[in-house]
């Protein structure tokens, strides 16, 4: 439980870093404030998926039949909403290695800022809906 905590406030510092120096790299527009921004993003991603690893610890196997159903929507939802930012993220890599600059383009930084608060309100959503559809299963059980 203390991890968690940890890490969500980690996440809150880094997604405050983040938007703040998404407002810098609007006004600014130097490569040092395009450096930044594809910096952190994936610090981001991996205190993200160091969260999702933490509340998948965490959940309760009561009853056997529904506790399974929430952990698989639960996993299918955060897998395939990880995977899509994923291939958006080395997308964007990958054609920013055939064409130089590619990343400093302030309408590419712009759609990837809305991807990334996108996955991450399908993220808290699904751990969301995870942690009440267990909360009920454990009350249905005492």
């Amino acid at each position: 439980m203390r991890k968690i905590n940890v890490l969500k406030k980690l996440l809150v510092l880094s997604n405050i870093l983040f938007i703040i120096n998404f407002i810098l790299t609007l006004v600014l527009k130097n490569n040092f404030s395009y450096s930044l921004y594809w910096i952190l993003v994936p610090v981001l991603i991996f205190i993200l998926m160091m969260l999702l690893y933490e509340v998948d610890k965490g959940q309760v196997d009561y009853d056997i039949d529904k506790s399974k159903l929430v952990k698989r929507s639960y996993n299918d939802t955060t897998t395939l909403a990880t995977v899509f930012y994923g291939i958006v993220y080395l997308i964007i890599e990958f054609f920013d290695s055939i064409k130089i600059n590619l990343k400093d383009n302030i309408y590419l930084i712009i759609g990837f800022f809305i991807i990334t608060i996108i996955y991450e309100l399908f993220i808290y959503l699904s751990i969301s809906n995870a942690n009440k559809e267990t909360s009920e299963i454990l009350n249905k059980k005492k």
